[in-house]
């Protein structure tokens, strides 16, 4: 199969978050036409509002979810977008084991702020 293959590899994860925002800006469109026709005195419109709602939210939902995945994909494929900081993670942990040491009094928790 080919990479550029809408059902395999990357291109299909990113085929797939393309398709959901489409899905999402449709349902925003439903919804704004509905909200026009309420707007405007049609309010048999309102018998559809809470379909659109729902499809809006299975729509953001939606874009949630594949991005995510993207995001999970690209991390396992080595597709990262920066270095690793030791640095600050080392002094992220060095911050935490000082309030950690602060809440409980030292009592136990060894070593010290470096």
């Amino acid at each position: 199969m080919d990479n550029n293959d809408p059902e395999t590899g990357e291109t299909a994860s990113h085929h797939l978050v393309a398709q959901a925002e489409r899905q999402l800006f449709a349902s925003g469109e439903a919804l704004d036409a509905i909200l026009a026709e309420i707007k405007a005195g049609n309010f048999g419109a309102t018998k559809d509002l809470s379909g659109a709602i729902s499809g809006l939210r299975k729509g953001l939902e939606a874009v949630f979810s594949e991005r995510a995945k993207l995001e999970k994909f690209d991390g396992q494929h080595g597709h990262r977008s920066g270095e690793l900081d030791l640095a600050a993670a080392g002094a992220e942990v060095r911050r935490r084991m000082a309030r950690l040491r602060a809440s409980f009094g030292a009592g136990g928790v060894s070593g010290g702020d470096e």
